[in-house]
């Protein structure tokens, strides 16, 4: 049978690569998060100090910066959607590369088992013959 620790070894290496990127997914995701939340931010301030001036003037810059802001943020949550939608893929992705790796290491670890218990009734049967040849000798040497 052949040894499985190198194709477990590999499996391993191919979950933390898949780890590893969807890692990367995430922070992608909250660098997104953190962008929409800022601008967010910036148009409550920014709404403040236009009421706060009372001028029709700021009025109207404060209407067009938050029309932009407006299309900002749905830019970035369009962006989060697709950073969804490949975040889901890589978690799937990964999902089926441990199940392949637990496969393996199963089937590994079930034949070191197998092997083991083949190994223990050799040896039992080993001592079993052994014990029955000295039980022979014994009864041949005594002439009582």
């Amino acid at each position: 049978m052949a040894d499985l620790d190198p194709l477990i070894r590999f499996r391993k290496y191919g979950v933390d690569e898949k780890q590893r990127l969807l890692a990367q997914l995430y922070r992608e995701y909250e660098a997104l998060d953190q962008q929409k939340q800022q601008i967010e931010s910036r148009m409550d301030r920014e709404s403040e100090l236009a009421r706060s001036m009372g001028t029709a003037e700021a009025m109207v810059f404060l209407g067009a910066y938050l029309e932009g802001a407006r299309k900002r943020c749905k830019i970035l949550e369009s962006s989060m959607a697709k950073m969804d939608a490949r975040i889901a893929l890589a978690q799937e992705d990964m999902r089926q590369a441990f199940a392949e790796m637990k496969k393996v290491s199963i089937v590994a670890r079930r034949r070191r088992d197998a092997l083991k218990t083949a190994q223990s009734k050799k040896e039992s049967q080993m001592f079993d013959e052994t014990a029955i040849d000295r039980y022979r000798r014994e009864i041949t040497e005594e002439p009582e």
